[in-house]
């Protein structure tokens, strides 16, 4: 059975330690040592001596073996559905991310047949005609008039 300490059984049958202490040097109750060398009770030493410990039955009896018939069975579990769910969002996330590699394949593929940025460069080194002038800003009202007035003529 389950060997505790002095100090632990002392607790766990509502006595003091100097009593259980006491109880061992006059022989009523066996004690012996563990591996760290402290002196530890048998339970079912205390139980002969004490019997049962007070208002916890329910840790030093075993509890009896259910029958198969009330087993739950995987069907009735409570987590089943859970279960259930957490495949389902697997599976869309599987499907998603198909999707996605289809998606990046196709994209590369077309990246691929795109001309290199060497052919698409123009075959003549830029001119002034070619790099767009920014326009000045306009100093005053009239100014941004005539030039509006300048390209609604043409």
């Amino acid at each position: 059975m389950a060997e505790m300490t002095i100090g632990r059984m002392a607790k766990l049958y509502g006595l003091h330690r100097s009593s259980l202490y006491e109880a061992v040097s006059k022989g009523r109750v066996t004690a012996g040592f563990n591996g760290k060398g402290q002196r530890v009770i048998d339970l079912s030493e205390m139980i002969r001596v004490y019997g049962e410990p007070p208002g916890q039955p329910e840790q030093t009896r075993q509890k009896p073996t259910p029958a198969a018939w009330a087993r739950p069975t995987p069907n009735q579990t409570p987590d089943n559905d859970l279960m259930r769910e957490l495949v389902e969002l697997n599976r869309r996330q599987a499907n998603q991310l198909e999707h996605m590699t289809a998606r990046i394949e196709s994209l590369e593929a077309t990246m691929r047949a795109l001309p290199s940025p060497a052919e698409a460069a123009p075959s003549h080194p830029p001119t002034d005609n070619d790099i767009p002038t920014p326009a000045k800003p306009p100093k005053s009202l009239a100014e941004v008039l005539a030039r509006f007035e300048a390209r609604n003529k043409t």
